[in-house]
């Protein structure tokens, strides 16, 4: 549960009449734990609590209440929120999820919200010692995942204290925080769902220019008739000039599909590998007992490493670390269809990387681009489907997209694929103290993957320090 916590306080010095009406000292916590801790000026002195006006952070709610529990992150990698305003297209996003949009001159914590998948991730990160707020320097850092529900009711707490301590007041802007709320609160079931589709895409429902009346018609037709798995994979990815392109491409997708023919084996059911073997290289220095315990599961590159050394060992249990020679085999022998996957390339600056779906006969089949132009990444978005078919949450959805999102699930495959074709404790075999570029090229030609992804393998897993030469 996220908490705003309000005292009201009197503010004799503030001359506009809401912004002191609504002054306070508020405290807010994420599941127990305080997010407006901070230290205090020159004294170092620790304080718990922020003085300001409530109306500000409660206008910024709801303006951006569909963004807060619909949108995705949309960055490969975690940033402070100053860092991702730095430019203009990535600034729009902070000022929808990040609670420093709602300061006007009140020192607020780099708090974000956003939903990944089916939770609401709440997120605080420490000002640096540069801090736009010198005297108040936030010193707190977290990450919760709390359940939709549970984040829309700290929201909502939030709003209504801020509207019952203003009740009475006529102000323009006070009625117009009154009449947002209020369309929220009694949108109907079909102007909800289009208000959580449009924000998914980043695009404002109450907006006329952003949310046009055509994409207002046609959104719930495109959207509605999928099943949820792949309408989520489908919004998470998209933009609004894509939408209807990328529509058609899926259409196309399922047609090319349909005579993959019938699977030859049955499908195993795979678990994720609750422990996974240690590696060699700098992790085995700094820890040769090293062993990859069952909380890394609980993240998402976790959850791809483990599922990668399950289906490494089902495959081939006395030795998981040789180069995979042959995709199709791979996917024959896990019950995909007699022709596992079809190519198409998608259109220009489409988010959609792969499609996972099935043949008429029923059997899962994949389509994917670039077999001609790159294989080795040819081959990481059929890994990828491979997750997305065998190990995802939703693994019995007759349809998916592998995407360039950053959900949860779409990290983990881009994990697991990386995991499979390259395994680290393969690559660790090959790697002394450090590695060059060259080495680099060879062990990706070896493991037929490219060069990037055998990169990151390397430094995430610590295998050997990356030299220039």
């Amino acid at each position: 549960m996220i908490r705003f916590r309000m005292e009201w306080q009197d503010a004799p010095g503030v001359r506009d009449t809401v912004l002191a009406r609504s002054w306070c000292r508020f405290v807010i916590e994420a599941d127990g734990r305080l997010v407006t801790e901070a230290v205090h000026g020159a004294s170092e002195s620790l304080r718990g609590g922020i003085y300001g006006s409530a109306f500000p952070l409660g206008r910024w709610i709801v303006e951006n209440w569909w963004f807060l529990l619909n949108e995705s992150y949309r960055f490969p990698a975690r940033y402070a929120s100053r860092d991702l305003a730095r430019t203009l297209q990535d600034r729009a996003w902070v000022q929808r999820h990040s609670l420093l949009a709602a300061r006007e001159g009140v020192a607020l914590p780099d708090l974000t919200l956003h939903r990944d998948e089916q939770k609401v991730v709440v997120r605080w990160t420490p000002d640096g010692t540069a801090s736009i707020h010198p005297p108040l320097r936030f010193t707190g850092e977290g990450e919760i995942h709390l359940d939709v529900a549970d984040a829309e009711r700290g929201l909502a707490e939030a709003v209504q204290a801020v509207m019952a301590r203003l009740e009475g007041f006529e102000e323009p802007e006070v009625r117009a925080f009154r009449q947002d709320w209020a369309a929220i609160t009694k949108a109907t079931e079909q102007e909800r769902r289009l208000c959580e589709w449009s924000a998914r895409l980043g695009i404002d429902p109450f907006d006329p220019e952003e949310l046009t009346d055509e994409l207002a018609e046609t959104l719930p037709r495109l959207v509605s008739d999928f099943d949820t798995p792949l309408r989520d994979d489908l919004l998470d990815a998209e933009r609004p000039q894509t939408l209807q392109r990328d529509m058609e491409w899926l259409c196309r997708a399922e047609a090319l599909a349909a005579d993959a023919g019938r699977a030859s084996h049955r499908e195993p059911t795979l678990q994720p590998r609750s422990h996974l073997p240690p590696v060699g290289g700098l992790a085995a220095a700094r820890n040769p007992e090293a062993v990859r315990s069952d909380a890394d599961i609980g993240t998402a590159h976790g959850l791809g490493y483990a599922c990668a050394a399950a289906l490494r060992q089902h495959l081939s249990p006395a030795d998981g670390h040789e180069p995979i020679e042959d995709m199709d085999e791979i996917l024959v022998r896990l019950g995909w269809a007699q022709s596992p996957y079809r190519t198409m390339e998608p259109e220009s600056e489409s988010p959609l990387e792969a499609a996972v779906t099935r043949s008429k006969d029923g059997a899962p089949v994949a389509i994917v681009g670039n077999a001609e132009t790159d294989m080795n990444g040819h081959r990481f978005r059929l890994a990828r489907s491979i997750f997305f078919r065998h190990f995802s949450r939703n693994r019995e959805a007759d349809r998916r997209l592998v995407t360039e999102a950053h959900t949860r699930e779409q990290r983990a495959s881009r994990a697991f694929a990386a995991e499979f074709l390259a395994p680290a404790a393969g690559l660790s075999q090959h790697l002394g103290g450090s590695v060059s570029s060259r080495g680099i090229d060879e062990l990706a030609h070896h493991y037929g993957i490219s060069a990037w992804v055998i990169g990151h393998q390397i430094q995430n897993h610590r295998l050997a320090w990356i030299s220039d030469s």
